[in-house]
C-alpha cells in the first residue's frame, strides 16, 4: 500500500525503464474496489453480496459489438461466474486456471468522481501456475455518492499490444504482482470478443 502511496518510482521491466506515479488519493478508493474484485475473482467468491459491494447495478461490457448492458445484481453475477467457471477454464484447458496476476497498470482520471484503470493480466494455469496467456482491459470506475464507495461501472476489452502506456503508471502491490517467470511479450495475447467465438487468439 505505500508504495503506491509514494511520489514516483522508477524500475526496471523488460530491459524499459518505467516511470510510475503516484495514486491521487481522490482515486485511491478506485485502486481499493479495483484489488478486491481481482482478489475476489482468483477467490472464485463471486457471491450477490460481494459483487454488490463491487459493482453498480448498471453495468456495461464492451466486448466485441453490440455492447452489452447489465441492468441488474444477478444478470452481473451470472454473467462473471460464467468467465470465472467456464471462459478461464476454456483459456487455461487442458490445465486447470489457477490465478490471475497483474503486468501492467494504469489510470487516466476523467472527472474527480470518475477513473479508467488499465490493466494487462496474466493467466497462470495449472498447479505449476504456467504463464499462459495475458489479456488486457480498460475499467470505469465511479464513485457511488449514496454508497459512499468507487464501484465498478464498464468494462472495455483492449488488445495487449494497445495495453494504454501513455496514461499514468502504477506500481502493482506486491501480492497480485506478475514477477515475470516468462516476459510478458512473449505470452500470448488474447482477446474477449474472440474467446467469446471459441477462438485463442487475438485475430
Amino acid at each position: 500500500m505505500f508504495s503506491l502511496l509514494s511520489t514516483s518510482c522508477i524500475k526496471k521491466n523488460e530491459s524499459k525503464t518505467i516511470n510510475y506515479s503516484s495514486i491521487e488519493n481522490e482515486y485511491l478508493g478506485a485502486f481499493d474496489t479495483f484489488y478486491k474484485y481481482i482478489k475476489t475473482l482468483n477467490e472464485n467468491k463471486l457471491s450477490n453480496e460481494k459483487m454488490a459491494e463491487l459493482f453498480n447495478i448498471n453495468f456495461s461490457m464492451i466486448i466485441g459489438n453490440p455492447t452489452l448492458n447489465l441492468s441488474s445484481l444477478p444478470e452481473i453475477v451470472g454473467v462473471y461466474n460464467d468467465i470465472r467457471n467456464n471462459t478461464y477454464s476454456f483459456i487455461c484447458d487442458p490445465y486447470d486456471f489457477n490465478e490471475l496476476k497483474l503486468a501492467k497498470l494504469s489510470y487516466l482520471p476523467l472527472t474527480k468522481k470518475s477513473v479508467n484503470i488499465g490493466l494487462l493480466d496474466v493467466f497462470l494455469c495449472s498447479e505449476n501456475r504456467i504463464p499462459s496467456y495475458k489479456m488486457a482491459f480498460i475499467y470505469n470506475l465511479i464513485y457511488d455518492e449514496s454508497k459512499e464507495k468507487w464501484l465498478m461501472n464498464a468494462l472495455t476489452e483492449v488488445n495487449p499490444k494497445y495495453y494504454p502506456t501513455d496514461w499514468r503508471q502504477v506500481e502493482i502491490r506486491d501480492s497480485f504482482r506478475y514477477n515475470g517467470e516468462n516476459k510478458v511479450n512473449e505470452i500470448k495475447p488474447l482477446l474477449a470478443s474472440e474467446l467469446m467465438k471459441g477462438n485463442k487468439s487475438t485475430d
